[in-house]
């Protein structure tokens, strides 16, 4: 009984051990936990665990060939330790064994078959290897284990990118976000790619509203200013000198807040020479928009003060806008006030025509004037006929 006691007290020991060891390596503490691990070892009744957390501390320590060795003998006590077949087929793939890495991942899935990190580093292998089709059915696999795992979706996304599916890397980036928001990869990603779907359709309106017959026309949004692009074959002309023009009415009219100037590189199809490059204000020489300040004032102070009082404060703010170069502050200043104005005499002109209309109707068809005096009543009560008095 004396001797279990010790066994039992032994056990113990080696548990708090193996705790103040995970403790130590959580904080960072590698000496500490390199200390704590090889104390717990001799009593401790799954000596695999220590096998392997020593495999890991090793590692972290830079000792890779004795993390290796830890990880070997952690598998020697348990053949079916899938942790331990699973970080030593990591340090095999980052020593570049990767047969013996993917060997490794086999045999712990042999035991496990739904384990989600295995699967991942299956597939990034596969991915790196550019063998698509398997590296696909791990992170599918890894995802369908594991619905959170944010990289499996980022990388799933690189993988529909190199495959030209667009739309499916779109989708698996916006999930990585959603399960993990700092996930700064997918965040660059997708904003690269809505840039990128921005800058086409700019491109394709320039090229709809310029109505150039066999010219190409590009565009590139950097902050405020929007690169163009065009494009010309050899026999085609284009005049240089009134496109600037014709490109700022074009995007005046579309009234984009985020683009306040624009350059223009012109050259021939499939030579390097620029023919043309200028730079230019988007809203240069616009005149200023019409604050209409004989109809605000009608408006406010005799039509429909209601609506009039905001289309006074719009066209004292619209000089202020226009002066400081906000040029589309200004234009929409100007659109409120006219459309102020219109409602507020709209709805002074239904008022005065409903009074109007009241007013006629009285006089046509008020109440009737009495014709005849009322009915008397009689001074005695009338007798009953066939009664006598």
């Amino acid at each position: 009984m004396g001797y279990s006691l010790t066994q039992w007290l032994r056990r113990q020991q080696a548990r708090y051990h193996y705790r103040q060891a995970l403790t130590q390596t959580r904080k960072g503490n590698v000496d500490a936990a390199l200390k704590a691990l090889p104390q717990a070892l001799s009593h401790h009744p799954n000596p695999a665990d220590i096998h392997l957390e020593l495999g890991k501390v090793y590692w972290q320590a830079g000792s890779l060939d004795t993390a290796l060795a830890a990880f070997t003998e952690a598998i020697a006590h348990d053949p079916s330790n899938v942790r331990a077949y699973g970080n030593r087929g990591l340090l095999h793939c980052q020593q570049g064994h990767d047969e013996l890495a993917l060997a490794d991942w086999q045999r712990a899935l042999e035991h496990q078959p739904g384990h989600a990190l295995i699967h991942y580093n299956r597939g990034l292998l596969h991915l790196r290897h550019q063998h698509y089709t398997a590296a696909l059915a791990d992170l599918d696999a890894a995802i369908a284990a594991n619905p959170n795992l944010a990289e499996a979706y980022l990388h799933r996304g690189h993988l529909h990118e190199t495959l030209g599916e667009a739309e499916a890397a779109i989708r698996d980036w916006e999930l990585a976000l959603c399960n993990d928001l700092n996930l700064d990869q997918a965040r660059i990603k997708l904003h690269h790619y809505h840039q990128a779907n921005r800058d086409r359709l700019i491109a394709q309106r320039l090229q709809a509203g310029l109505a150039l017959k066999h010219i190409t026309v590009t565009a590139q949004q950097d902050d405020d200013r929007l690169h163009i692009q065009v494009h010309r074959p050899v026999g085609v002309g284009i005049n240089y000198f009134t496109l600037p023009d014709r490109l700022r009415t074009l995007m005046i009219s579309w009234q984009m807040d985020d683009i306040h100037s624009f350059d223009l590189t012109g050259q021939v199809q499939e030579q390097d020479v620029v023919e043309w490059r200028g730079s230019y204000k988007l809203f240069q020489g616009q005149p200023c928009p019409p604050a209409r300040w004989s109809r605000v004032l009608l408006t406010a102070f005799l039509i429909f003060p209601p609506l009039g009082i905001p289309a006074l404060a719009c066209a004292m703010n619209l000089r202020q806008a226009y002066q400081r170069g906000d040029y589309l502050t200004a234009l929409r200043a100007s659109k409120a006030i006219q459309g102020l104005c219109r409602a507020g005499g709209i709805i002074s002109l239904t008022l005065v025509t409903m009074l109007v209309g009241y007013w006629g109707y009285q006089r046509l068809y008020g109440p009737p004037e009495a014709s005849a005096s009322p009915l008397e009543l009689p001074a005695k009560p009338l007798t009953p006929p066939g009664i006598d008095d």
